[in-house]
């Protein structure tokens, strides 16, 4: 039986941006789309970088960056829809909007997102059901950049999509949804896929991006595309509706490879045997197993996928021992994922440290292991002392978690409060000390969304100390400080203004 599920889901699905306050460096903002420094990896990032550069030169002829707030949004989409959104793909990577002006949502979301940071716009994006969209200028205009070619979207639209989209489920998961009431059907609809009334991360659209693709290799019938996409989105997070499609997907190489896979595991140990010195033998052998531990581990059943393992071990031929180290690892690394997906932490984290120190630079395993040791940090709810010297032992013993979102929030979180607390005993030199430390720390951190809010917490403790001691000039220069960081924040703008009466 085949599980393809051709849904209107599949034809147009959608995704979420998150904040900008601040233009964010070119090169950070690629190497988080494209992680890693394969040779095929850095050229398209080097490819990506110039022609970013070469369309942010066209934006300034067009003087984008000369105009308001809402003609600056209109000269970058008009020109971004004129020159590269021209054809609507939804297998389109991100550079091929330069290369052919292909192009889906999610990589329309991104090269707008890019531009708008470049020329200072700030934005937020949503997922509507079936595609993503930027929200420009979210405290004023608020105005709506949707991709060319958008579907009408009305409630019989969504109550369609919502109703294909929970048939997948049925598919793919073990949860009885069988009779759901209208609120349950939207509870569910939300568990398992995006709330359209969340902002996500820039982090979270490139995930999102994979997630594009892999719809579009699983209607192709590529289900070997698919789950490498899925698995690639799921590094980035840990979101329920990428489970949901590859689950769909294994299922659907279940039924193709089945009936034939273990004959065909057979014969190739068999030709093996016979020809010890062959390459493509033991690489065959090992993506067959893989297909069926993915399978396994899928369903949870991780013992039955290490039986699996130890079968083909003992089947192959002798002297084989690199092969079957090879697969060990792969094997663990498909538990290590399971493992943190299903917040089994402890299990994951015996996994990814014994990874670690056979593969010390594989990016997957860095950023395993580091969610893994930065969710340890997060629930001791430690503070002070006792969470700097925890944080400092993890950053010196995997140097790589300094580079993580999560990371950088919680130390962030922990400096800040050092700041606003020595200030508000006012202790001016302790306030220096941990201002300067909270600075150190801000160095090589983009400062988004969550961020700002540190910020603005460690500046305004400092400015409301030096206004206690009459020492205004320091007052006004502190709250230009945090303004370098949240340029359009609120609440320093006004504390601004108020200051320059004194």
């Amino acid at each position: 039986m085949r599980f393809l599920i051709t849904i209107l889901f599949l034809v147009v699905a959608g995704g979420a941006v998150g904040a900008a306050p601040a233009p964010v460096e070119l090169q950070q903002r690629l190497r988080l789309m494209l992680p890693g420094d394969e040779p095929a990896v850095v050229n398209e990032r080097q490819f990506l970088y110039q022609r970013f550069n070469l369309l942010f030169d066209e934006l300034v002829d067009r003087k984008a960056g000369r105009k308001r707030t809402k003609k600056r949004i209109r000269r970058i989409t008009d020109h971004l829809r004129d020159r590269y959104l021209r054809t609507y793909d939804p297998a389109a990577r991100l550079a091929d909007a330069f290369r052919t002006g292909r192009y889906n949502d999610a990589t329309a979301a991104l090269l707008t997102a890019l531009s708008f940071e470049r020329f200072d716009v700030l934005y937020e994006g949503y997922v509507d059901y079936w595609e993503v969209y930027l929200v420009a200028d979210p405290d004023g205009k608020r105005a709506a950049v949707r991709p060319p070619g958008q579907r009408s979207r009305n409630p019989a639209g969504r109550a369609n999509f919502r109703r294909d989209y929970l048939e997948l489920i049925r598919t793919s998961q073990t949860d009885d949804l069988a009779d759901l009431t209208e609120d349950g059907t939207l509870a569910v609809f939300a568990r398992y896929y995006y709330d359209p009334t969340r902002r996500l991360s820039f982090g979270q659209l490139t995930a999102f991006l994979l997630y594009r693709r892999a719809q579009a290799a699983y209607r192709a019938g590529d289900f070997p595309l698919a789950v490498d996409l899925l698995d690639q989105a799921l590094d980035r997070e840990a979101r329920p509706a990428f489970t949901v499609l590859r689950n769909a997907a294994v299922l659907e190489l279940d039924a193709i490879t089945a009936p034939t896979v273990e004959d065909e595991t057979a014969e190739l140990l068999a030709q093996w045997a016979e020809a010890p010195t062959n390459k493509y033998l033991p690489a065959a052998i090992l993506q067959l197993f893989d297909a069926r531990q993915r399978k396994m581990i899928a369903a949870g059943r991780l013992p039955a996928a290490r039986e699996l393992l130890d079968d083909y071990l003992a089947r192959a031929p002798a002297g084989s021992l690199a092969w079957a180290n090879a697969m060990t690892d792969l094997h663990q690394l498909r538990a290590l994922r399971y493992r943190f997906q299903a917040g089994q932490l402890p299990e994951a984290r015996r996994l990814a440290e014994a990874l670690y120190a056979r593969y010390p630079d594989n990016p997957t395993i860095e950023y395993l292991l580091g969610e893994i040791v930065i969710d340890g940090l997060r629930r001791t709810r430690g503070r002070g002392e006792t969470f700097t010297t925890a944080a400092a032992a993890v950053a010196e013993r995997y140097p790589f978690v300094k580079r993580q979102d999560r990371f950088a929030d919680l130390y962030l979180r922990e400096a800040a409060w050092r700041v606003r607390d020595a200030y508000a005993t006012d202790d001016g030199g302790a306030g220096a000390v941990a201002l300067a430390e909270f600075k150190d720390a801000l160095l090589g951190v983009s400062v988004d969304e969550r961020r700002s809010l540190w910020t603005l917490t460690a500046f305004i403790a400092a400015s409301n100390y030096h206004f206690r001691q009459k020492e205004y000039d320091l007052a006004r220069y502190y709250v230009g400080e945090g303004l370098k960081y949240n340029r359009k924040d609120p609440y320093l703008l006004h504390r601004q203004e108020l200051l320059q009466r004194y």
